[in-house]
């Protein structure tokens, strides 16, 4: 029988099927779940800053302590043990189960990134994934701000954990070959390809925003761990778009260690994991292969380029070889 074991950024899993950060993660019950339904390994809802500060709203009335005191916390300092309860329930976690846990956070203020990632550490995650977003709004302000900004997140972080870190990179980057490496050399254990967030829309009949639920997309997210792949220094993981055990084959070949997945739960349950993992072993032993390492990462861009198959393969990745393509077809 072929062995799904893989390593994600040095941790072991099972199988290269993690439930991605969702409502499925979110408590000890949703993490069993996922156990018994044979997951790899579990990225846990992520906690963002402001969340506390809404949940936290502190009023003098409620609390004998002087006024000073709540106008600290308000300002930030009750931010500083906002996870408390993520902590627990790691901790609780890691007692009842044997599944890698992997917390995922998201901060706007610098100084809280390395204090919410040390207590999750503490607590007893696996690893960390770090959900960084900030949309570019100042006209005055070059991309490569923003994107120095992952390399300062990361750096401070790796300051104070010993346990992985990997990160979730969003898709709108100018450049993300360029980040990629630079988050690779400065520590990174690992990029999820990619993050999608919620999408802005506008009701044409109540003359309003809104935002809709966004959707990831499978074959982007498969171009750049395959354009990615033995060029940059950690590993890589999919997140986006699969709904089959044929699609974790096309991300391993492409070069992913592991993939996630949230959507295929919220469509037809944990359930489906059994099935997806099934057709992914079948696969397996149809083509002969034993372990993930027979052909992790064989249709990558540096792979296709040094083995030259046939003429263009490797171009595949490329949307230069866009006018050839659609020629065929016309």
């Amino acid at each position: 029988m072929s062995d799904l074991t893989t390593s994600y950024m040095g941790i072991r899993l099972g199988n290269p099927l993690i439930v991605g950060s969702c409502d499925f993660t979110r408590d000890i019950a949703g993490i069993q779940r996922c156990e018994e339904a044979g997951a790899g390994a579990v990225v846990l809802k992520s906690i963002f800053e402001e969340q506390f500060l809404l949940e936290e709203n502190l009023l003098e009335k409620d609390y004998n302590i002087y006024p000073e005191a709540v106008d600290y916390l308000r300002s930030g300092g009750l931010l500083d043990y906002a996870p408390q309860k993520i902590c627990r329930m790691i901790e609780e976690a890691k007692e009842k189960t044997k599944i890698p846990i992997i917390a995922s956070i998201n901060c706007q203020s610098l100084k809280l990134w390395p204090r919410f990632a040390k207590q999750l550490a503490e607590a007893g995650a696996d690893g960390l994934e770090l959900n960084i977003y900030y949309l570019p709004l100042d006209l005055d302000t070059p991309g490569t701000q923003y994107e120095e900004f992952h390399v300062r997140i990361l750096r401070e972080i790796k300051a104070v954990v010993t346990i992985p870190v990997s990160i979730k990179l969003p898709f709108q980057l100018s450049s993300i070959p360029h980040v990629a490496n630079s988050l690779a050399e400065s520590g990174c254990d690992a990029l999820v390809l990619f993050n999608w967030f919620m999408e802005p829309d506008i009701d044409v009949h109540k003359l309003r925003t809104r935002n809709i639920v966004g959707k990831g997309n499978f074959n982007q997210t498969m171009r750049w761990v395959a354009l990615l792949a033995n060029r940059i220094k950690c590993d890589l993981v999919s997140s986006g778009g699969l709904m089959t055990g044929r699609d974790i084959v096309k991300q391993i070949l492409a070069g992913a260690s592991a993939v996630q997945a949230c959507s295929l739960f919220y469509q037809k349950g944990l359930e489906a994991i059994r099935d997806v993992l099934a057709e992914f072993r079948t696969w397996m032993e149809e083509h002969h292969f034993t372990s993930l390492d027979d052909f992790k990462g064989e249709m990558s861009f540096k792979k296709q380029d040094l083995k030259v198959r046939g003429i263009g393969e490797a171009e595949a990745y490329l949307r230069a070889q866009y006018m050839k393509t659609y020629k065929k077809y016309e």
